[in-house]
Formats: C-alpha cells, structure tokens, sequence
C-alpha cells in the first residue's frame, strides 16, 4: 500500500504560512515516519508551542535534543520560554536555562533570559549575576544594563543606575540598546527627583520606541475594534447551560487597563484568600487571534462552547488542576462578551486607577509593539476613551457580576478592600503555599516592596508637561478629580 503524499515543502509552506495546527499534523506524521529527524522534532516542538500546547511541544523539543540536533543550546533555550511564560514552572524553567549555558557559557540570551527569571521570581541579587555574566560576553548589551540599573534603583542606588545607563548608552552598538537604556535612565531620574529631565529622556525614548516599532497605531482600528465588540455581544439575557456544559473551572477574571493595579491586587488576593494566582494567561487573545475574525451572531454560541472547554484544558494544564484561580490579562477586557457566554457564573473584577497616573507608568516603559499606544499620550488619550465606552456597555451587559476595584482605594485601605472582594467573590480565608511565584510585570520591582501610594498621583510631578491631557481627563471623567 503506497504511503500518502508528504513532503518538506508541505511542511515548509504550513509553518511559513503560520497554519501551525496544519504544520503540527504534518510534522507528527513526519517524525512518526523518520523518528531521528531532529530538524522534525524540532519544528514540531515549535509549532505546538504557537498552539499552546505546552506539554507536547516541550515532549517534541526533548526528543530533538535526544536524537542529536546542532546547537541543543537553542532548544533548551526554548523549552525555558515555554516553562516559564506558559507553565510557570520556575525550577524546569531555570533547569533549562543552566543546561544550555552548560553547552554554551557564552550564550548571552540564556543569560538574560536566566536574569529575567529571577527578577521574576524576586531574586535581585541572582538576576544582577545573570545580567552581569551576559555582560562579559556581551559588554554593550543594553537590555542587561538597563536591567541592572532597574535593579539599583529598587535598593536604592538610583544615581549609580543612571550612571550606569549613561556609560552604556554612550558605547550602545544597536537601536535596541538605545530604547532600553533611554528608558532605564527616565526611571532613575524619576527616581532621584529630576522630573523634568526624566520627562525629557521619556519622552525621547518613547520617539525612539515608535520609529522602532513593527505594528503602527492607528485610532481608527481601535474604534471599529470596540463598535464590533458592541454589535457581536448585544445587552441580552445570557443563554443557559446545559448541566453537562457546566465549566469544570471558575477563573475570576481581572481585567482593565495595563498599569491599573492588577498585580498588587492578585498577589494580595493570593495572599489572604489563597486563591491560585493564575497571573497573565495567554488562552483568551490566542483564542481571538485564532478564531476571533470568525465569530459571527449565527457562530458565537458555538465560538462560546469551544472557548469554554479548550481555555478550561488549558488552565489545567498550567495550573496544576486548579479550580478558582485569578487571570489577570487585563486586555481581556475587549473579550467579555465570549467570556461571559462560555462562563456566564464567571466574576469580572474591573480594576481602575487614575488614569493620568496609568498614563505615566506606561509612558516610562519600554512595551515595545504589545501595546502600540503607549508612546503617545494622544494615543492613550483615545485608548481610554474607548475602553471606557465598552466597558460601560459590558456593565449594561452583565451588571452586578462586574466588580470594581479602585487602585487607590487598594494602596490606602489593603486589608479593607481586599476583605471585602474576597467577601463578594464568595472567597474564604485561607493560607497561600510558599512557593517559588512568577510576578511577570513591567514594575516586577515596585510590586515587590511593601504596598505603599508613592505611586499614586505621581503624575503631578510632569503636570507641566500633560496639562492639556489631564484638563481633558478631568472634565471627562470627573471620578478622578480628587
């Protein structure tokens, strides 16, 4: 019997094609059929990971190690990335990484990346020695000095961080390097004072940030973005489940603007409720990367049904077969119409935060393309506008089932507010376990320090520079007068 037609060049064009789920098929076939095709195993690995299927992929990605791949530094490196942002599994995580650098000691991105991990962890002392042992082998590495003078500035040596940004900015081989370090440096200078020179350098660092970046920001797709969201989730009574649909998960889900708050608000949550931190699970914009263009009034009950049971398999496989467990992707907030369908007893916490201050806090970190209106304040302007419409719609939408948190109610009242959260989300007291816990934020450091409101009004300090932002804001959204 003549086996069926497959080929490279039919895997080649599904994975240049970006049709993984193809690509995976393809590949399986493949590697059943020459098993010690490293290359094979590898692209399979890879292809699994871009379907988030965490397990498989890191099974795939070992396999290519096994039967002998050039350069296995490159896949344990993968298998890290995997670990880390999907698992949030910190030992494999760091397993991983040490076993490349034993390969390659001069692996400079298992460094940062290893650097990176620890910060995530709260290790400072560990991510400086990552960052400092990429540095020997790489000594213009922007990223790894402005890490560490992110690092100087939480122990506060913040003069010795901007020295540090501005001898390394001086020799910066790469734009990349640049942004960086022009970022790190506002931070210092916000750090020690300085306002209006860290506005400046902000200011410049976000010029450079937009010239770099890959995806463009254009207002007009945001709003066409929110009207359809508006038109495919109408103010309508949510159907009813069957009792075998019943979701075998009951993620609370925190939602808002970046900046807003939400990693103090879960790790607190975590704290007193010992509710599993499920932190910024990646399933919900997949899912409507994937399949969001095809979701139609005719197709949402069934885009509900599919969501509903692949999100549940795919928060068991990242947490360990939690039940309750907080995701706080904040842009999940465009999403809620297909959250609430697939879980219509799911609690939405809306967190909220003066959005001048959120402004700030974006506008002194390099977000790069993940948030594409971050580098203009007219850009932040229209983005909150717009969010502010639709989440008053899901409000009309869902009603009590959306709860508020205010940012700083939470850094003036923790225990208050924290109490009171737990009470309405139908959460007891409990104790978190200790454990090794990923905080994957841009103030990985901030979130770190005891709660404290040295964060909150900060934009007073660059009111000289935003005051016709702030008049706007203020007469718009006057709950943020005070």
């Amino acid at each position: 019997m003549t086996e069926p037609a497959l080929t490279p060049e039919m895997i080649g064009q599904a994975l240049m094609a970006r049709r993984y789920a193809d690509a995976a098929v393809l590949l399986k076939a493949w590697v059943d059929r020459y098993p010690d095709d490293a290359d094979g195993w590898f692209n399979l690995g890879y292809s699994l990971r871009q379907l988030l299927q965490a397990e498989p992929a890191l099974h795939a990605y070992r396999r290519a190690i096994e039967v002998g791949i050039t350069e296995p530094e490159q896949v344990w490196l993968n298998m890290a990335a995997i670990q880390a942002e999907v698992l949030q599994d910190v030992p494999g995580a760091r397993a991983s990484l040490q076993a490349a650098l034993a390969l390659e000691p001069g692996f400079v991105l298992a460094w940062q990346n290893l650097g990176q991990l620890e910060e995530d962890v709260g290790d400072a002392a560990a991510a400086r020695a990552a960052y400092e042992a990429a540095l020997r082998h790489a000594p213009g590495l922007g990223r790894a000095h402005a890490r560490i003078a992110g690092i100087d500035v939480f122990e506060g040596r913040a003069a010795e961080g901007l020295a540090r940004v501005e001898q390394a900015a001086a020799q910066a081989p790469t734009r990349d390097d640049l942004i960086e370090l022009a970022f790190a440096g506002a931070n210092a200078l916000d750090a020690l004072g300085r306002h209006d020179e860290a506005f400046a350098q902000a200011r410049d660092a976000n010029a450079l940030q937009k010239g770099a970046t890959l995806m463009l920001h254009r207002q007009g797709d945001v709003t066409a973005q929110i009207d359809a969201m508006i038109r495919l989730f109408p103010a309508e009574p949510l159907p009813d489940l069957p009792a075998e649909a019943a979701p075998e998960v009951a993620p609370i889900f925190l939602c808002g603007l970046f900046r807003s708050g939400s990693t103090l608000l879960e790790s607190l949550l975590h704290r007193h409720t010992g509710v599993t931190m499920g932190g910024e699970l990646a399933y919900t914009p997949w899912f409507m990367t994937q399949y969001g263009q095809h979701i139609t009034p005719a197709t949402v009950n069934d885009a509900a049904t599919r969501f509903r049971e692949d999100y549940a398999s795919f928060a068991r496989a990242v947490l360990g077969g939690a039940k309750v467990f907080t995701d706080k992707r904040m842009d999940n907030f465009l999403y809620l119409g297909l959250i609430k369908r697939a879980f219509p007893a799911a609690r939405i916490v809306h967190v909220q935060r003066d959005p001048l201050d959120t402004f700030i806090s974006m506008y002194f970190l390099p977000f790069a393309d993940s948030l594409t209106y971050a580098n203009d304040f007219d850009d932040m302007l229209h983005y909150y506008r717009e969010y502010r419409r639709l989440m008053a719609h899901w409000q009309d939408c869902f009603g009590d089932d959306i709860l508020s948190v205010r940012y700083e109610e939470l850094v003036d009242h923790p225990e208050a507010v924290i109490a009171g959260l737990a009470r309405r989300l139908g959460l007891a007291s409990g104790t978190a376990p200790e454990a090794d816990q990923i905080i994957r934020t841009a103030s990985v450091w901030q979130v770190r320090q005891p709660i404290h409101a040295r964060s909150r009004g900060r934009w007073r300090n660059y009111a000289g520079h935003i005051g016709e932002i702030a008049a706007l804001l203020r007469a718009e959204f006057p709950e943020f007068s005070g």
